[in-house]
């Protein structure tokens, strides 16, 4: 196999070994009248039922774990999700939109709220969270916010370069669904929340713009807005609501003070560490660079492909390997097919043949979730070659970059790494290689 396969091979065998059932079979288990939740025990007896609600991409697959280890127990729930999957659950399933909310998103919402004020004192409600649940469950703040200026918001969210951390704090401000919302609602039953991560480490408030946990006020809503010069995009309805917002909080009060039990089950470093271990093991000298998890996708590329070299040079007799993750930012000026993973691929292949570094390096770059940004792919795998030859036949990789079509390249030059979606969302895997 060539770099590129070997990076592809790497990549899926990681998405195996991250899988989300096997994962939650590991943490979660019935001893008895006993629920253990990695070192937590949860006596059933105390409860005439277990509801789950799941929101994200890997509800379906959560689900199905829970309802298997918990049999009977579990008699009523809704899982909110991107893409229908084999998982076969007796749970009320809504598949609804990603990245942008729709009509699905507004009716898992209500479903959501109508069951959680159904659930009493002698409830268990399972909360399944994991990324995607930002736009797959909402339900505004206010009534004059339609769904259309959801989608125009999250939009310009998604396209302006702002962190997850910076979109979530404006998706909170008009939810009644996140920053804890979900979580208040339930304070009369006993909740307890099961994570798989999409954000930075410990930041578990982030995933799903936090439905579940107690959190402070906002108070950086007017500097979001100012730095990403949102407030020509956005729609007045949203703009009047995230100004009042603003205006009357502080960023210290915090809304209550218990915590339900979290139990965070699979992040990104799983995703990394297992990656780095199958590269080791096909005899890769490996370096995992925890520091290069989020910024703009050209600078985090142009560091790894230094870093590479350097590897390379260091141990010039070895093959070296370069790992990963978390999800760089790609502000989108043109009206193309691809994603950040896509964009980042041929851009350090770009630089690569610009360079004329044309030695074998791969570039490897994908979404653990099976889908990069508006594209049908996971991401893309490529080296200078790719370029270099693509060039010759009429096909200029900038041109590509410029137009945010990525993905258009790919189709033609070849490296596309599809998937599917896999029912899980750890953020992204970037692998370097160099023979």
């Amino acid at each position: 196999m060539n770099l590129g396969q070997i990076a592809t091979k790497v990549f899926l065998k990681t998405i195996e070994a991250i899988e989300p059932n096997a994962v939650i079979r590991r943490a979660m288990r019935v001893e008895g009248t006993h629920l253990h939740i990695i070192d937590e025990q949860i006596a059933l007896y105390d409860f005439a039922e277990v509801v789950l609600i799941g929101i994200g991409k890997a509800s379906l697959q959560m689900g199905d774990a829970v309802e298997s280890i918990l049999g009977n127990r579990v008699t009523r729930g809704v899982l909110v999700t991107n893409r229908h999957s084999p998982a076969s659950v007796k749970s009320e399933v809504i598949v609804a939109g990603h990245p942008l909310p729709d009509e699905n998103s507004l009716r898992a919402g209500e479903r959501i709220v109508e069951l959680i004020k159904s659930c009493g004192a002698d409830t268990l409600i399972v909360f399944l969270i994991s990324g995607g649940g930002s736009s797959l469950v909402e339900l505004p703040v206010s009534p004059t916010i339609t769904l259309n200026d959801l989608r125009v918001t999250n939009q310009a969210l998604i396209d302006c370069g702002a962190t997850i951390a910076e979109m979530n704090s404006i998706r909170k401000a008009l939810s009644q669904i996140k920053g804890g919302g979900l979580g208040r609602l339930a304070s009369n039953s006993r909740p307890i929340g099961l994570y798989i991560s999409d954000v930075n480490p410990g930041d578990i408030r982030s995933i799903a713009s936090n439905p579940l946990l107690p959190e402070k006020k906002l108070s950086n809503l007017a500097e979001v807005l100012r730095r990403f010069r949102l407030m020509d995009k956005l729609p007045d309805s949203v703009v009047r609501v995230l100004v009042e917002n603003d205006s009357q909080v502080s960023g210290e009060e915090v809304d209550g003070d218990s915590r339900p039990l979290t139990a965070l089950l699979l992040d990104n470093s799983d995703a990394t560490d297992a990656a780095a271990g199958f590269a080791r093991q096909l005899g890769f000298r490996v370096r995992l660079d925890s520091d290069l998890i989020e910024g703009d996708y050209r600078v985090v590329a142009d560091e790894m492909v230094a870093r590479l070299l350097n590897m390379k040079q260091e141990t010039p007799n070895e093959r070296v390997c370069l790992i990963s993750g978390g999800e760089v930012s790609c502000v989108v000026h043109g009206n193309g097919s691809g994603g950040r993973n896509q964009e980042f691929v041929l851009y350090c292949a770009a630089q690569l043949a610009g360079s004329r570094v044309l030695d074998d390096i791969a570039v490897l770059s994908c979404g653990t979730d099976g889908i990069d940004g508006n594209s049908g792919a996971a991401g893309a795998v490529a080296d200078a070659q790719v370029v270099t030859t693509a060039k010759q036949h009429g096909a200029d990789a900038l041109s590509f970059i410029r137009d945010n079509d990525s993905n258009s390249f790919f189709k033609k030059a070849g490296g596309l790494v599809v998937t599917g979606p896999s029912g899980n969302n750890v953020r992204d895997l970037r692998i370097l290689m160099a023979q």
